[in-house]
């Protein structure tokens, strides 16, 4: 409602409009009952309809919930030897770990397998004499290809970024006597290639914690899964405390994984090589070009195993489960930490070098290539913040009055206009909107409400005219009279 001092009018656009708003009218509520079932009808269902619509989102979302992402990690990274099990598991520095290695050997431990491997690995490094004839003053050395047993420590290689270690090159090597006369500083003799035998047949061992704004999660009391191929395994529990049927909930729906490839305990979780190069699809026995012919192929390429890779393993945390209302019984939000590893590969060629027996005259230099493993977190722990519930509460309150209004702006303006027995309700609306107060000069010479409503009749008669104006293909009965 307005109220005017100077005059019966007020402007109604440009910059008379706007003077009047800034400086000489001000506005107190009206309200203007009109009687228009369908309007309330549709009115209760567009408010009940974004009421139940918003509490479902509210419900659905955790939106009173604070959600911090995963800012500090720590992990631990160890191997376990294929033998060990969930009931004979060795400590970390095999105080109690009975070997008992299988005799099983692998197809690439063949004899036929390692002849070939010593036959691709001359032909790339020695065919032609191409090699440092400084460097092999014996000529071209005989390859001797092997499988051989290595404890988890062996494999292990721990500096730096962990790398489980497939393959392992030893060459002897004598200082050169005169080295600037002879062109080197090291003589090499022999190239032995001992292969690690049956290495997917090991399990990483792997701890970790993290924290997110205060919330503490670790793997030793949340529920562990692994991803493979897309579909999610829950990890096998061999000990109550860490994955047990208490603190997962009701798993009907997921699978758990095989007890051989991967088992969690309160300590840490253990996940076997092959079940990690499977769910990275990475195979050992890949052939690969030298990485100064990456973009070569020949019959001569190297597997996998000889030339090495890099792996990813991403674990993900949560401690919030979404609601899930089929199949039947429905379950609701479960509020249990857990953990997923997902695992990717990220290249090939990885190797560590190291030297043995060194002396000033002679050294045993190493090469070893494998999978280096690179862990990495992620992830958003939920907790409970009452500050935090109070400013999302005004926001959502912000969001449902603005969709109140452009849901109910949408059904008066437009929904209406395409049936005629309801055109004239937006009409009313208008008219009821635009009529404006009498002015303080009026108010003051009339003596009753009849001599009022005569001094701002005319007025009034226009905007009618107006609104019947907008509104022409609306009949005179269904538009309501200045009396009304």
């Amino acid at each position: 409602m307005t109220s005017e001092t100077d005059s019966d009018e007020v402007p109604t656009k440009g910059w008379g409009r706007l003077k009047e708003d800034l400086c000489m009218v001000y506005t107190i509520p009206r309200v203007a009952r009109i009687r228009a079932p369908p309007l309330q009808l549709c009115y209760l269902f567009t408010f009940s309809f974004c009421a139940v619509g918003m509490l479902a989102w509210l419900v659905c979302t955790l939106q009173f919930m604070e959600f911090n992402e995963v800012s500090i990690s720590n992990a631990f990274v160890q191997l376990v030897p294929p033998w060990a099990n969930s009931k004979s598991l060795c400590y970390d520095y095999d105080y109690d770990c009975h070997d008992h290695p299988d005799t099983w050997k692998p197809h690439y431990c063949s004899d036929i397998a390692l002849q070939n491997l010593s036959a691709r690995l001359h032909e790339k490094f020695f065919k032609n004499a191409t090699f440092s004839r400084a460097r092999w003053p014996s000529g071209a050395p005989k390859i001797s290809a092997s499988c051989r047993q290595f404890d988890s420590h062996e494999v292990l290689e721990e500096e730096g970024k962990p790398m489980v270690m497939t393959a392992r090159t030893r060459t002897l090597q004598d200082r050169c006597a005169n080295p600037a006369q002879e062109k080197c500083i090291w003589h090499n003799q022999g190239f032995d290639v001992d292969l690690v035998q049956n290495v997917e047949g090991f399990y990483l061992k792997i701890r970790h914690d993290v924290e997110a704004k205060k919330v503490k999660a670790s793997n030793a009391y949340s529920t562990g899964f692994v991803n493979i191929a897309g579909k999610h395994y829950q990890m096998h529990c061999a000990s109550e405390g860490s994955c047990d049927k208490g603190d997962s909930g009701d798993m009907k729906s997921i699978s758990v994984c095989n007890r051989t490839d991967c088992w969690s305990t309160k300590y840490a979780d253990y996940l076997s090589m092959d079940l990690v190069l499977r769910a990275a699809n990475m195979s050992l026995d890949a052939q690969l070009p030298l990485p100064s012919e990456a973009n070569l192929k020949s019959a001569s390429d190297l597997p996998r195993r000889f030339l090495g890779a890099s792996l990813a393993i991403d674990i993900r945390y949560e401690n919030v489960q979404p609601v899930r209302l089929w199949p039947l019984p429905p379950q609701w939000f479960q509020f249990k930490k857990s953990y997923t590893y997902t695992f990717r590969k990220m290249g090939d060629y990885a190797s560590e070098t190291d030297i043995s027996d060194a002396s000033d005259t002679r050294r045993l230099f190493i090469r070893k290539t494998g999978i280096k493993v690179f862990v990495s977190f992620n992830g958003e722990l939920a907790t409970t913040n009452w500050v935090y519930a109070v400013k999302q509460l005004a926001i959502l309150q912000v969001v449902f009055t603005l969709a109140l209004f452009v849901v109910n702006k949408f059904i008066l303006n437009v929904a209406f206009g395409f049936f005629q027995q309801y055109s004239h309700i937006p009409a009313m609306k208008t008219y009821y909107a635009e009529l404006n107060s009498p002015s303080h000069e009026q108010f003051r010479k009339a003596q009753t409400a009849k001599d009022l409503l005569g001094m701002v009749g005319e007025r009034d008669k226009q905007v009618f005219k107006q609104m019947r104006k907008d509104f022409a293909q609306v009949p005179s009965e269904s538009v309501p009279s200045e009396s009304d």
